[in-house]
Order: C-alpha cells, then sequence, then structure tokens
C-alpha cells in the first residue's frame, strides 16, 4: 500500500528549515561578542546595546510584517526576509566600524528575522493545515530551538577553527545559496 505524502507536509519542513536556519543565525548573536570586543574594540556594554537595538526592531517589525504577510503572502515575506538576512549577515564580514554593526546586525537582520518568524510561519500553517493544525505549529516552533541548538554551537566552532569573518560568510552563504532558494521555489501560499 502506497502511502501519498501531502504538500502540506513539505511545506511544514520548508518552513521549520527557514526558521531553523534565520532564527538559528540571530541566536548565534553571542558567539560574536568577544571578536566584535576585540576587533572594533568595543565593550561588551555596546555590543550589548546592538543586541538590544535588535530585540527592538525585531519586536517593532511583528506587527508591520504580519500586515505585508496579509497583502503579499507568507512565501514572498519569507523568501525576501531569508534574502535580507543573508544578504546583512554576508555584509557583515566587511564592517570597519561598530556603527556598521549597528545598521547591519541592529537593524537591517532584525527586519529580515522578523520576516521569517512565527507571524509568517502561523500564517503558512494556519492556511495548509486544517487537521493536526497543534502539531504543525508545534513543529514551526521547534524550529526555533534547533536552530539556536545547531547554529549557535556551529558559529563558535566556526570562529574558534577560522574566524568570525568566514564564519558570517558561511552562516550568510548557507541562508543564501541553501535555504533562500528552497523557500522561494517550494513554498506556497496555498
Amino acid at each position: 500500500m502506497k502511502v501519498k505524502l501531502h504538500y502540506a507536509w513539505v511545506i511544514l519542513f520548508i518552513t521549520f528549515l527557514s526558521l531553523l536556519a534565520v532564527q538559528g543565525v540571530r541566536l548565534s548573536f553571542g558567539a560574536f561578542v568577544e571578536p566584535w570586543e576585540k576587533d572594533f574594540s568595543m565593550n561588551r556594554g555596546t555590543v550589548s546595546l546592538i543586541s538590544t537595538l535588535s530585540f527592538i526592531v525585531y519586536g517593532l517589525s511583528q506587527p508591520m510584517i504580519g500586515k505585508l504577510v496579509d497583502r503579499f503572502g507568507a512565501r514572498l515575506i519569507l523568501s525576501a526576509s531569508t534574502f535580507l538576512v543573508a544578504i546583512s549577515i554576508l555584509l557583515t564580514a566587511f564592517v570597519h566600524h561598530p556603527w556598521q554593526l549597528f545598521i547591519l546586525y541592529g537593524v537591517l537582520v532584525s527586519i529580515g528575522v522578523g520576516g521569517a518568524s512565527n507571524v509568517a510561519a502561523a500564517v503558512v500553517v494556519t492556511n495548509w493545515f486544517n487537521e493536526k493544525r497543534g502539531l504543525a505549529l508545534g513543529i514551526v516552533e521547534a524550529g526555533f530551538g534547533a536552530g539556536q541548538m545547531l547554529l549557535v554551537p556551529g558559529s563558535l566552532m566556526l570562529i574558534q577553527w577560522i574566524d568570525w569573518k568566514w564564519t558570517v560568510v558561511i552562516l550568510g552563504s548557507f541562508l543564501m545559496v541553501i535555504v533562500f532558494p528552497i523557500v522561494l521555489l517550494l513554498l506556497h501560499n496555498y
């Protein structure tokens, strides 16, 4: 007997992957604190301000992201957000001054992370799942934890092996070359 996989499960996997990757990159911030302190002669308080700005921008972006998802669909918002995070993270490899980190990470990455959050993911799940909706939402939310579990230690390891600049290049490339095309090409609004 053949079991047919409903495309909703593919959509769920893609949404899970998007949140795992984007949120994992965001939650890897702590791995970069020491290298940024050293390379930019910043104190812990200044680096913490970047994180604070990031959380403020992320929080403020959520209602706007919700409105954009309603207008343009979750596929476009998740795709564009993944791309924005990828480009912004990649560009951090080329910064020379702390103010550039404030703009790239504190603002641009945070807007992208806001778009690749549970706001868009919840819309995707509710559009595709009438049955097992709670299970599907739980799996998507697990993407946050899985991203943190995989990408934070991975970032720490890469920073030790190479350096922080190559680490952000690898993270940004992962988002750009693998995650973004999968979301753009395979995710459907409904």
